[in-house]
């Protein structure tokens, strides 16, 4: 088993973020293979709820349309118009290089919208123009993503409407006044290309890794404790990139390709994501999303968030309760059937609950499982879900349909191996925030 440097591992838990969010960028920007790839600067609608075969970020929703734009605010601020969104959930999140979210705005704090944001990277002296708000960024690279809620399949042109009023545009160069970027900051072009299984499989490159997290540094102000890269110069993480330079040494590069596979292990299961469990759920830290608290900085817990949910939103926003086993505290799986019983009154959320099946890869990400009924999630806006007398809702949660036609309704199809449940919440009630609410309860009926 390889012995891995404290310095490497500190540094490895720092800077995956930043390697993931660069990864994720590559492919929704310049990856051949993506027919849907977007140029820096654009927005891309996605038209359809995620579905078997969405698998470019881990743990994605079936609830929500999305929307998204990989920003540069090198050459000065970007103008974003919103439309009015009247009557359904909406959030527009922006995450940081380092994947964690910056600013936020949506139907929780902003109603129905109808605005113009302007975008500035923090320290840009160009003057907003009036009638605008100003939203002040923390790095130049910033992934901006935009949720809408969608009900059922015919309520899905009615959110496509609402994605092509969404406007984003560059500021007049006469008008921009961004700050000129240092030369050690290189164009996105420059930046090294992801090797393509590193390092989600066998082929873990140590001097890509480098060159990225390097190039990222680069690029991006470090947003607290500075000092802690000083820590590791030493093991080739150093804000000090230029394409021109090779910075990283033979053997750094081969010792970080000998150490990937158990430093990426060790994201899955030897670093605390979770707060608590509650009522059999693991509650997510109150820091998911910001990664930061009274308490200090946590990144550790961003960096499995980086790797297991990506994007994950404030707990204000949304709260996303996973489960794992039942109520017996087994291992939830398709050889089994349960039954999954949602409290009277159902999940205190002002927005919407949906309860989600995900199937769980050899490398610990989460997607939905391919089934008959294209059924991926259940929830409060889910059609035909009779009550029990006493106001519960049972989940039938199994692989095989149910012999019952009644129960078909609330069938969520389960895949034939190990399965996560995810609960999510958007715009949770404080109650179960904090883990004082009523949850579901998990029950194996085989």
């Amino acid at each position: 088993m390889t012995t891995i440097d404290a310095a490497m591992q500190e540094a490895f838990v720092y800077s995956f973020p930043l390697y993931e969010m660069a990864r994720t960028r590559y492919v929704a920007t310049q990856f051949p293979l993506n027919v849907n790839r977007q140029p820096v600067g654009s927005l891309v609608h996605r038209r359809a709820l995620s579905d078997h075969n969405s698998r470019q970020v881990t743990t994605p929703n079936n609830d929500t349309l999305y929307s998204s734009a990989w920003l540069d605010l090198a050459n000065g601020p970007l103008e974003l118009s919103v439309p009015r969104i009247a009557g359904r959930y909406w959030s527009i999140q922006f995450m940081d290089a380092y994947s964690s979210t910056a600013q936020l705005v949506g139907s929780r704090t902003d109603g129905e919208g109808g605005m113009r944001l302007w975008l500035a990277l923090e320290g840009d002296p160009t003057p907003a123009p009036a009638g605008v708000r100003v939203l002040r960024l923390p790095t130049r690279d910033m992934w901006m993503l935009v949720r809408i809620v969608v009900d059922n399949t015919q309520d899905a042109p009615a959110v496509h409407a609402l994605q092509d009023q969404i406007k984003l545009g560059s500021v007049p160069a006469a008008l921009s006044q961004a700050p000129a970027q240092a030369p050690s900051s290189p164009a996105l072009a420059n930046i090294p290309v992801p090797s393509p299984l590193s390092p989600r499989g066998s082929n873990f490159n140590g001097a890509n890794y480098l060159a990225i997290v390097n190039a990222a540094l680069a690029r991006n102000p470090v947003p607290q404790n500075v000092e802690l890269l000083k820590k590791w110069v030493d093991v080739s993480v150093k804000p000090s990139y230029a394409a021109t330079e090779n910075i990283v040494s033979e053997s750094s590069a081969a010792a970080w390709s000998s150490a990937l596979p158990a430093l990426y292990a060790s994201l899955r299961t030897g670093v605390p994501t979770r707060a608590s469990t509650v009522q059999g759920w693991q509650m997510p830290h109150p820091a998911n999303g910001v990664y930061k608290d009274a308490q200090g900085d946590h990144y550790p817990l961003r960096a499995a968030v980086a790797l297991g949910g990506l994007g994950a939103l404030p707990a204000p926003e949304a709260v996303y309760l996973s489960a794992v086993v039942d109520s017996q505290g087994q291992a939830l799986s398709g050889q089994h059937r349960y039954r999954v019983r949602i409290p009277a009154g159902g999940v205190p959320a002002q927005a919407f609950w949906s309860l989600s099946m995900y199937q769980v890869e050899a490398d610990g990400r989460l997607f939905f499982t391919d089934n008959p009924i294209n059924r991926y999630a259940l929830g409060d806006r889910s059609p035909n879900l009779t009550k029990n007398p006493d106001g519960t809702l049972d989940i039938v949660v199994q692989a095989s349909a149910p012999q019952d036609s009644a129960l078909l309704p609330r069938w969520l199809p389960a895949p034939q191996g190990a399965f996560r449940m995810m609960l999510r919440a958007y715009a949770p009630s404080q109650a179960l925030q904090s883990g004082a609410a009523s949850l579901p309860r998990i029950e194996r009926i085989d």
